[in-house]
């Protein structure tokens, strides 16, 4: 039986939280779950990078970064082989380029927040970009920016995914 695209898409975020309870106490829970939604039977993103933004501290830091031609292997083990994807998350660069992102809170600056992505996404050399925000809990603000494969996913389909990142620890 084929599934539609939507089904895939489902499956994968009806079992991430599951897989994200198994691997509590974990400090890259984030990167577990971006790579999941950037797989290709869910969001189907060539790259895609993770910031939260706290303007209580007024600091933008990219927590997550994945880079399709970086992908890990193990692809459907990665909640089975932790230690082997965490190994392999350090050694990518694209992620390792996220993660030594830090700025000023974009609530914190005058400029708008799609000239702020713009930069970050140029310093992360991707061209063809989108991006997409949402509320966290403290107050928090959670952007993702993301090249797609094909076609660009529903928006409201995106959200739901990517706020499951907001349960993730950010260490």
């Amino acid at each position: 039986m084929k599934h539609s695209p939507e089904t895939h898409i489902l499956r994968i975020l009806s079992r991430l939280p599951r897989n994200m309870v198994k691997m509590h106490g974990n400090e890259n829970i984030s990167e577990f779950v971006l790579h999941e939604l950037c797989c290709k039977d869910c969001f189907n993103f060539s790259r895609a990078a993770y910031f939260v933004d706290n303007p209580a501290f007024n600091c933008l830091k990219g927590v997550a970064g994945f880079a399709q031609d970086e992908s890990c292997e193990l692809e459907v083990a990665i909640w089975e082989k932790p230690h082997e994807f965490s190994s392999h998350m350090k050694s990518s660069m694209f992620n390792q380029k996220v993660r030594d992102c830090v700025q000023y809170s974009c609530k914190s600056c005058e400029n708008p927040d799609e000239d702020i992505m713009q930069e970050i996404a140029k310093q992360l050399g991707m061209d063809q970009f989108k991006y997409c925000t949402w509320d966290m809990k403290h107050d928090n603000h959670g952007y993702l920016i993301y090249q797609s494969c094909e076609q660009d996913p529903d928006l409201e389909d995106l959200l739901n995914g990517v706020s499951l990142l907001s349960f993730c620890p950010i260490f």
